[in-house]
């Protein structure tokens, strides 16, 4: 029988953070809020992201609070991800009366690790593979192109973590040419999945798969019983679903504007 019971599966994907340098990380008994530097935002990644919230405290009270931090960040609003973890019940319907929209939604899937695969992909090891996967991010998410200096720096934090394999990226190529990136992070037993993005013109090749099966690979042979991602329905959701990975909700995440 698995060990890996549906509220077990949610207390892991609740406990999937993502900390770059540069960011600015506030944790408190009620809510995480992060500033995430400037060279990670994309069209829809924001710079203010409440990523969890479970209170007891009166929402409001929680929302003024919030609020006043990413005010002193002088930024435009916050975004703030709801799910089935989210306390109290009611935060969607706090959110919506303060004004905030509906601007994204990611499903919470998982698989458990049974049975290894194995494709022709290339894990980031070095500063060719470290670049070519950034370029597949830069250009798929449609980011900034990173400086000399941040690029020198993000290379020495994916070696450094890759040496102890708290964390690793592949990198697809399609006729010599890099197509595919994604990488995941290993807490304890889960495989936490993250950044994966195929360029446009190279979706529908089996690259995604490929790079998937591999850090599924990698994950099980160095210890993970469970893989966790958070996939988009009109992208990545349902190839996920073909591979294995079953749903166990939903994900939401709302823009409150300041005002």
């Amino acid at each position: 029988m698995s060990s890996w019971t549906p509220q077990r599966v949610l207390d892991a994907a609740a406990d999937i953070e993502w900390v770059p340098g540069g960011a600015i990380e506030l944790r408190t008994d009620d809510y995480r809020l992060v500033r995430y530097p400037d060279v990670v935002l994309d069209p829809t990644f924001h710079a203010a992201q409440v990523t969890w919230s479970r209170t007891a405290r009166p929402l409001a009270e929680v929302i003024e609070e919030v609020t006043a931090h990413v005010r002193g960040w002088h930024l435009p609003g916050v975004a703030w991800w709801v799910s089935a973890t989210s306390q109290p019940a009611g935060t969607d319907e706090a959110l919506r009366a303060r004004g905030a929209e509906l601007i994204d939604a990611v499903q919470v899937l998982a698989r458990e690790l049974d049975v290894p695969g194995y494709v022709a992909v290339e894990l980031v090891r070095d500063e060719r593979t470290f670049r070519a996967a950034s370029a597949v991010t830069v250009q798929g998410w449609q980011r900034a192109e990173p400086d000399e200096a941040e690029t020198a720096q993000q290379l020495g934090e994916a070696l450094q973590d890759l040496a102890t394999w708290s964390s690793f990226r592949v990198v697809a190529f399609v006729e010599g040419e890099p197509v595919s990136t994604g990488g995941c992070t290993l807490a304890g037993e889960v495989a936490q999945l993250w950044g994966a993005v195929t360029l446009s013109a190279s979706r529908g090749r089996g690259a995604y798969r490929a790079a998937l099966a591999e850090r599924l690979r990698l994950a099980r042979d160095h210890g993970a019983t469970l893989a966790m991602v958070k996939g988009r329905g009109l992208t990545s959701a349902p190839i996920l679903l073909r591979a294995g990975f079953a749903d166990y909700g939903e994900e939401r995440c709302y823009w409150l504007p300041l005002s």
